[in-house]
């Protein structure tokens, strides 16, 4: 409970101060090192598409300086990333006492449509919501922490992968505060706390339903109350 009071603590509330070390800290590290192995490849990957990029670029503009170019590339790389590959509005509410979430209503929009989404990809069989919606204790400046399991084999990997990337960046565009992660088996899972027993999006894993003991899911066209699901 310590532990849990004091990230609660690092985070901006209203009518408190900007937490600047939020951001910083977010973006040199973008949670990598949280990573299951398959996002943690892709994340690596395009990192250094623009990072190769920008050399190329630089070097053909005649740029004189080899540790210039390099730290030019991996700024600009690093902050594309953290913008469109990471939870960039969950850094910006936790950064800004002012920053909230989209509200109730929309939350839910977004979550409908989530769910409509996960059904429609074949290389997804699970995807939960775990946080303090699963607590029954949303509110304004709550995130959304979900997390998708994909199917086994590199096909499957890229496009659960793909579909990750593509929901951080409707996120961006949506401005709604996602913390979403790529799990690669149920043991990924754990690493979820122990009080946060996960409402389903999607369930059609054998080892997700053997692991929490349930079919159920939820149907979030016909959700009116958020802390009502459970």
């Amino acid at each position: 409970m310590n532990n849990q009071k004091t990230n609660k603590d690092k985070k901006a509330k209203i009518g408190g101060k900007i937490k600047f070390n939020v951001t910083i800290r977010n973006w040199i590290h973008q949670g990598f090192f949280y990573l299951d192995k398959t996002e943690m490849f892709y994340r690596i990957v395009w990192e250094l598409i623009p990072f190769t990029f920008l050399m190329y670029v630089l070097n053909l503009m005649g740029s004189s300086s080899w540790l210039y170019s390099i730290l030019l590339s991996g700024f600009i790389s690093h902050t594309l990333n953290w913008v469109f590959n990471d939870n960039f509005w969950t850094c910006i509410m936790f950064t800004f006492p002012k920053i909230l979430n989209p509200g109730e209503k929309l939350t839910i929009k977004y979550l409908s449509n989530l769910q409509r989404r996960t059904n429609n990809n074949e290389s997804i069989s699970g995807c939960m919501i775990y946080g303090s919606l699963s607590r029954g204790e949303w509110q304004i400046k709550s995130d959304l922490d979900i997390r998708i399991l994909r199917k086994s084999g590199f096909l499957n990997g890229f496009k659960a992968y793909w579909f990750v990337f593509k929901e951080r960046f409707i996120a961006v565009l949506k401005k709604q505060p996602l913390d979403i992660y790529l799990a690669d088996s149920t043991l990924f899972l754990k690493k979820m706390r122990e009080d946060e027993f996960p409402i389903f999006i999607k369930n059609k894993d054998f080892n997700l339903k053997d692991e929490y003991k349930t079919n159920k899911v939820t149907d979030f066209s016909k959700v009116i109350k958020l802390n009502s699901i459970n």
